[in-house]
């Protein structure tokens, strides 16, 4: 599965509210009880979560999350790194506990652009 299929698989879930949406990134917020779908279709791209909900999240899941503005006891976060991109999905369920807000995110692994992975690249593509 490709991350555009990730995309338009979660697209397919009945959404109460699309925020945004763009070829790296997706906001949309669906009724909780609609989650079991949608956990199904997120660990077949992602395997299980990194951090699942209820549970304390890791060094890994923190540092990951950052960027995001951090992770709860309450959220859950997908996570996996390809070679050029980072892809996560963030869960933030709402205090109302009927609500979920869906953030979908692919971005660019800083170490393509920098470092010796960057100087490698630059040098091996050279023409």
């Amino acid at each position: 599965m490709t991350f555009p299929k990730l995309l338009s698989d979660i697209q397919q879930i009945k959404s109460e509210e699309k925020r945004e949406q763009t070829d790296e990134y997706l906001e949309m917020v669906i009724a909780k009880e609609t989650l079991a779908v949608l956990h199904k279709i997120l660990t077949a791209y992602f395997g299980p979560p990194l951090k699942p909900e209820g549970q304390r999240s890791s060094g890994e899941a923190k540092r990951r999350a950052k960027p995001y503005g951090g992770i709860r006891k309450d959220q859950t976060m997908y996570f996996r790194q390809t070679g050029e991109h980072s892809e996560c999905v963030l869960l933030w369920p709402w205090g109302n506990g009927t609500r979920v807000t869906i953030k979908v995110i692919q971005s660019q692994n800083a170490a393509v652009e920098t470092g010796l992975v960057g100087f490698l690249a630059t040098l091996f593509s050279r023409k």
